[in-house]
């Protein structure tokens, strides 16, 4: 009769909860576990959970194991039942087992996921990343030279970087094009195709439409790109340029041994190196201290070279690269070795073996888009006057301007403090005047001489006479304010007894006594 009740009870218990589905493979395994014939002689073991010589959150305290399949033995033993909504918190399943990293020092740690932080799909206003969808197109094995309305510039404006050979694709909606103008594919390699003018000029619109149409209907790109001046240098503030080209000098003076000669180059006309650097501050090469690679003397090539916008290269595996230098802004990559002379006669300077490359025009190697080189990318909008000056040139006009300004405000400076007695750190002391004590000068005692009271009385009568000057001059500027009826006013009321002439004011109206009345009591 009571087994029939704890039936009937366990029965009614177990209406409302909803049985879990387990796979075959679950219920094999949970008969391999509470199985004694197969339990593990490991500890550590966290598939254990009945194991009688090691106490587990997952037994009860008689040993006996608590299995969701088993109501009766539950019931029996006086175990909480559990819910769905209320499990228990040291159960172990296949769904919640963590495996851990084993270390030497016995703690087991938990692999983490490294996090990646992926580049924006859409930022049009950003510099950096316009830059970085420009770089993918300078691999000449997967990007050839394209016509200007639709060279790279334009692409990466708009989002969409290089992907393969001439195939570009969107950062945000993942569509690809191929751009192919002038090639077609021959057994399987691409070769270069003779079309006509107009048959290219067709393409070359075609693909200008594409730039914008190609995007999906709601991808962002499609709407709005990058803006024609985001790749315009800020050269205009000194202290900020000043310090990017310090910083460039001194990259390109780390590779010192790989720059080429001064007559290796072939600088613009306008680029006179020796006005530059007597226009440049005189702590420029030595605040911040320069490093143990800079010579002791300004190196010309390497003040040219940072001039004209170009850097060390450093390789975000590699490192530094001794022989080469970049450009930040189109990220063009030169090689230094090739343009310098391999045996010069240090005596006369003839070049015995030449150079790779005959010369190097530093403005000339950037790209066609870049600043240093195009004026109209330089070029500022807001400008009053039209300024078709590069990169390069505006900042040798703002080291010129920064010279005038320092010339400027030095000498409004020496004229403001003159240095003079009066401005002598001794002279703001308090001094009696005498004649025959002369004012300490130069921080050293005061010493008496015949001369002494000379001077004073000379400068004593110059005094006099400027101060005589001065009041004849106040006496003809009182002059010409000077009328008849002011004199006539002034001449009655000097007077006496005239003083009831005098226009009555408002404190004698309100209550002071008449006149008339005054005289009379007298």
């Amino acid at each position: 009769m009571n087994a029939t009740k704890r039936k009937f009870n366990a029965l009614l218990q177990g209406l409302g909860a909803k049985p879990t589905p387990q796979s075959p493979a679950t219920d094999r395994q949970n008969d391999t576990v509470s199985s004694p014939l197969n339990r593990p002689s490991t500890p550590n073991s966290t598939l254990a959970p009945d194991d009688t010589s090691t106490p587990s959150k997952g037994m009860t305290p008689a040993g006996v194991p608590s299995s969701p399949s088993d109501p009766f033995k539950r019931r029996r033993v006086g175990v909480i039942e559990s819910t769905p909504g209320n499990e228990r918190l040291g159960g172990t399943t296949i769904s919640n087992v963590v495996l851990k990293k084993w270390t030497p020092s016995g703690i087991a740690t938990s692999p983490s996921k490294e996090t990646k932080t992926e580049p924006p799909k859409y930022c049009p206003s950003d510099r950096d990343e316009l830059i970085r969808r420009l770089g993918t197109f300078q691999e000449l094995t997967e990007w050839t030279p394209k016509p200007d309305k639709v060279n790279e510039i334009e692409w990466a404006k708009r989002g969409w970087v290089c992907k393969g050979k001439e195939r570009v694709q969107c950062t945000l909606c993942h569509k690809e094009v191929v751009v192919k103008i002038n090639k077609r594919e021959v057994d399987g390699k691409e070769a270069p195709v003779l079309v006509g003018s107009d048959i290219e000029q067709a393409l070359v619109k075609r693909f200008v439409e594409l730039i914008i149409d190609a995007h999906q209907e709601d991808c962002l790109w499609r709407k709005r790109g990058c803006d024609d001046t985001l790749l315009r240098l800020p050269l205009v503030i000194p202290k900020a340029a000043l310090a990017s080209l310090r910083q460039r000098y001194d990259e390109l003076c780390a590779r010192q041994s790989f720059l080429p000669y001064l007559f290796n180059l072939r600088l613009p006309a306008s680029l006179d190196l020796q006005a530059i650097k007597s226009q440049l501050t005189p702590a420029f090469f030595t605040d911040p201290p320069p490093p143990s690679t800079n010579p002791s003397t300004p190196n010309d090539v390497a003040l040219a070279l940072a001039l004209t916008g170009w850097q060390g290269l450093t390789n975000p595996r590699v490192g530094a690269v001794p022989n080469s230098a970049t450009c930040a802004t189109c990220l063009r990559r030169l090689g230094l070795w090739m343009f310098k002379s391999k045996e010069v006669d240090e005596a006369t300077g003839q070049i015995l073996v030449p150079a790779p490359m005959d010369y190097l025009d530093p403005v000339r190697e950037h790209r066609f888009f870049c600043p240093w080189r195009n004026p109209t990318t330089q070029h500022n909008p807001g400008a009053k006057t039209v300024d078709n000056k590069t990169a390069w040139e505006v900042l040798v006009q703002t080291i010129k301007n920064n010279a005038k300004n320092d010339s400027y405000f030095r000498t409004q400076a020496e004229k403001i403090n003159p240095r003079n007695i009066l401005h002598r750190p001794t002279a703001s002391v308090p001094v009696t005047p005498s004649k025959g004590r002369q004012v300490e000068v130069d921080g050293s005692s005061p010493m008496l001489g015949p001369d002494t009271v000379d001077n004073e009385d000379e400068d004593t009568s110059v005094r006099d006479a400027k101060d005589k000057e001065r009041w004849a001059r106040l006496r003809r500027v009182k002059s010409l304010f000077d009328t008849k009826n002011g004199r006539k006013l002034r001449r009655t009321l000097s007077r006496p007894g005239t003083a009831s002439s005098r226009p009555p004011t408002a404190h004698l109206r309100q209550g002071s006594v008449p006149p008339e009345t005054t005289g009379e009591k007298k």
